[in-house]
This record gives structure tokens, sequence and C-alpha cells, in this order.
């Protein structure tokens, strides 16, 4: 059943490498909003909650913008999609996913102190994120976006990472701790 899914992805993925090498194209603000919407529909959250699933964003308003119309009348496994800005590490309550934009680095230690060891899903593109506790950063690499992976933290904080998401990471760290993907 995640083959499709695996594929849509991995689709996914390429065409937002080529559109982002390619000029004029979808900014990298796009692209990652892509991505996170994405990440969503790999990951398994442990409880059976059937509120919003809401992507909560640190950083500039065009993130936050850019997600609202990505997502709008969207759902994941009969969850709507709801995005929000958090600025505060109490901000990230309900959160299923938080990205730290490189914009709200100063931020990053708090906010990952607060999603520590809670289902939340932790991505950013500041450089050394994984070094920090985070899950998934974006990197980009010969003018393409692609993202690596720590499963550690995952792991700890009780939410499952599809191997289809990993196939496609640039690397995976943690392995060990998990045995590999979901």
């Amino acid at each position: 059943m995640l083959a499709i899914p695996a594929v849509v992805l991995m689709m996914t993925a390429q065409v937002a490498r080529e559109a982002h090498a390619q000029a004029p194209g979808p900014s990298l603000v796009d692209v990652q909003a892509v991505y996170l919407f994405d990440f969503a529909k790999f990951v398994r959250w442990p409880e059976a909650d059937h509120g919003a699933l809401t992507i909560c964003v640190a950083g500039p308003k065009v993130y936050t913008d850019t997600l609202t119309r990505l997502v709008k009348g969207e759902q994941i496994n009969s969850r709507p999609l709801a995005v929000r800005a958090v600025q505060t590490p109490e901000d990230e309550a309900d959160c299923a996913i938080v990205f730290i934009e490189n914009a709200a680095k100063d931020h990053t230690d708090g906010l990952l102190a607060a999603t520590a060891g809670k289902p939340v899903l932790t991505v950013s593109d500041i450089p050394g994120f994984l070094d920090h506790g985070g899950m998934i950063q974006f990197l980009v690499i010969d003018k393409r976006v692609r993202f690596s992976v720590d499963l550690r933290p995952a792991v700890h904080s009780g939410i499952g990472l599809s191997s289809e998401l990993l196939k496609v990471a640039v690397n995976v760290s943690g392995k060990d701790a998990s045995g590999g993907g979901r």
C-alpha cells in the first residue's frame, strides 16, 4: 500500500528539484512548503487524533502564507490540515510538525526542548539542525532542495517515519536506534 505514496513523494521531490533548478520557477519557500506537506503523509503519530493536523512555522510570514494556500482543503488520513505561526516554545502546543526556518534560529533550542519526547516532527533548514536534536534538515545540494534525517529523536518522540520517506533522504542517521524505517 505504501508503493503509491512512495511514488508520489519521489515524483514530488523530483518535480520540486527540477523546478527549483530552473529559472524562473518555484521559490525555495514553495519547494520547502511542498516537502512539509508531503512529509506529513509519511509520518505515523502514536495517537489516533482526529483533530486538525497542524503544521507550525517559526519563521517569516511568507512560509505560513505559502503553506496555508498549499494545504487549503487538504486532508491526511481524514485529518484536515492547518497552519499557524509559532514564536515561543509555549506556542507549539498541538503542533504535529514544527518547521524552524533559518531566520528563527535563535529559538531553535527552546522549540526543540519544548517538543522533545512529544509526537512532533521537527524540520528546519538551519545548518547543523540534526546535531541539535532535530529530525529532518533541508539541504540545498547542486541548487536542489534535499533533506537528511536523524531517526533518534523521531524514535524518542514516538513517531514513525516511513521507509519510503527514508529512501529519498540523502542521509539517514540513527538507523540503529529503530532498526531502520517503520
